[in-house]
């Protein structure tokens, strides 16, 4: 091999390299991240410890098996604010106040689908997704409720990117 393409395949190296260690990383949220108020919680169903909990109402069902934990909370994105890819323990149900924000969760065969809500929509957030503000001039304000395992430890978990694509 002549000098000329061992520099192209040791930057050809390089770059996958590059990729493969960012594509592996966990990808953070903007750099201010969405500012949460007005943080409520408590256990599901009171202290009774009643589980698994299984209630249903009007074609609604609710199963718990655990002890589990219900918080609720807005949470703003001002504009062009991301939560970066992550998931939760638990279930997210998210209510749009006001804005607008996309929904990315990847799918199969390595596509993506992006989702917008708008004020008066609801969306959940269920394993790995990536939520952003896409205005350049509004903030978005959602109602925020999480149903999780009491004992969770992390309300948060960063993921890596997935291929999209």
């Amino acid at each position: 091999m002549n000098a000329k393409k061992q520099v192209v395949a040791v930057l050809a190296a390089g770059l996958l390299g590059v990729v493969y260690v960012s594509s592996a990383a966990a990808t953070p949220p903007s750099t201010d991240p969405p500012e949460a108020s007005d943080l409520v919680s408590g256990p599901l169903d009171g202290s009774a410890g009643r589980h698994p909990l299984r209630v249903e109402q009007d074609g609604v069902e609710l199963t718990v098996k655990q002890p589990t934990t219900v918080a609720t909370f807005d949470l703003t994105y001002e504009p062009l604010e991301f939560s970066g890819w992550h998931s939760h323990p638990g279930i997210v149900v998210v209510v749009v106040k006001s804005g607008t924000v996309e929904r990315t969760t990847p799918g199969k065969h390595g596509h993506c689908t992006t989702q917008t809500f708008t004020a008066g929509t609801s969306f959940t957030e269920v394993g790995t997704h990536y939520v952003a503000n896409p205005s350049a001039t509004d903030a978005a304000v959602l109602s925020i409720t999480r149903i999780y395992p009491t004992d969770a430890t992390v309300s948060r978990i960063d993921q890596p990117a997935p291929d999209c694509g």
